[in-house]
């Protein structure tokens, strides 16, 4: 594996970034670029074999892209025009009814 003066500087700098995930898979391709077998990354990283493997085999498809980490966007809640009204009503009723006193 061998990987450019670019790719390695990004991969520095994925280290520190706050994505645990995206960090942990930097740590493992500066490793095996540095020539540590896949069992001598299990035992500085503590991961499984089959997911250092994983990570590596991605960057070497796809490069930095293939490793960093996407965050799983979840569709909006609609809420249908009837549960704003509700919503709205309610509230004002609250509001109507606090001042009351």
């Amino acid at each position: 594996m061998s990987i450019t003066d670019d790719q390695r500087n990004i991969l520095y700098n994925m280290i520190e970034w706050d994505d645990e995930e995206s960090s942990f898979r930097a740590k493992i391709i500066l490793f095996k670029d540095d020539g540590y077998t896949v069992p001598e990354i299990r035992m500085t990283t503590n991961y499984h074999d089959a997911n250092i493997r994983k990570w590596i085999h991605r960057f070497n498809e796809k490069g930095i892209e293939g490793i960093i980490s996407r965050k799983h966007l979840h569709k909006p809640i609609k809420i249908s025009d009837n549960m704003e009204l509700s919503i709205v009503i309610k509230h004002l009723l609250t509001d109507i009814i606090s001042n009351k006193d």
